[in-house]
């Protein structure tokens, strides 16, 4: 809808101090036209070896919905003032995507990403194949599945080579959006900085966009009882 659950007030459920914080929101059924009451509740966890964890779980409580959750949140691994992400170096565990059209939409097709320029399966820098976009990144990929059922699976490595920054991302979702902040425009940050297109890169675990048009892509249907479950692991290092 017009307002998503990123411009709600959501009530601190549980903090526990160096450790984790859970935050919780009760949507009411017709909200942004989803039908049914729906629970949600996001932890922030911090776990040893430089390790961000976020765990976004939903209960519907009266009538099936639609669940798709991602977090938007941008990455510059070379720090807040440190230019664009052009120069970081991407390898996605993703061999196929699902296009889409001119508003964005998918269009229900799923296409390998061999020999055009989604093709991260090799690490590459994110720019160097900028002049074949019209504007940049913003596609799911289709995540290889895991060898074991109960693993997360591996999304993707980022390295930002003049620090020496390097982010690791594991998820159990099926897709994972890249996403290199195209729109972005004179946004004030941290220090007064000011964050033009393309200064920083998303990469959006979740299920297939749009999915509820289209019977090939994972459901993301949720009934009363069942419970939405969505984890995702950073691991951060440095050389």
């Amino acid at each position: 809808g017009s307002k998503g659950f990123s411009d709600v007030i959501w009530t601190v459920k549980s903090y526990k101090k160096h450790s984790h914080v859970t935050f919780s929101y009760e949507s009411f059924d017709g909200e942004e036209g989803f039908p049914g009451n729906l629970s949600v509740s996001v932890t922030y966890m911090l776990l040893h070896k430089n390790k961000l964890a976020v765990k976004m779980m939903a209960k519907p409580l009266n009538k099936p919905t639609p669940v798709n959750l991602a977090l938007h949140t941008y990455w510059n691994l070379g720090g807040h003032n440190s230019g664009d992400i052009m120069s970081h170096t991407l390898k996605l565990f993703g061999s196929k995507i699902t296009p889409v059209d001119s508003e964005l939409i998918p269009t229900g097709e799923i296409v390998p990403v061999r020999k055009t320029p989604y093709d991260f399966r090799r690490p590459r820098e994110i720019g160097s194949k900028f002049d074949q976009l019209p504007h940049g990144y913003d596609i799911n990929y289709v995540l290889h599945k895991s060898r074991r059922s109960r693993h997360l699976r591996k999304v993707a490595v980022v390295v930002e080579s003049k620090c020496g920054r390097k982010m690791e991302l594991w998820t159990n979702m099926p897709g994972v959006q890249f996403y290199t902040s195209n729109m972005l425009k004179n946004e004030k940050g941290k220090n007064g900085t000011v964050y033009g297109k393309h200064a920083g890169f998303c990469l959006e675990t979740q299920g297939f966009p749009d999915a509820v048009n289209h019977p090939n892509f994972p459901s993301q249907i949720v009934k009363p009882r069942g419970i939405y479950k969505h984890f995702m692991v950073y691991r951060f290092t440095a050389h």
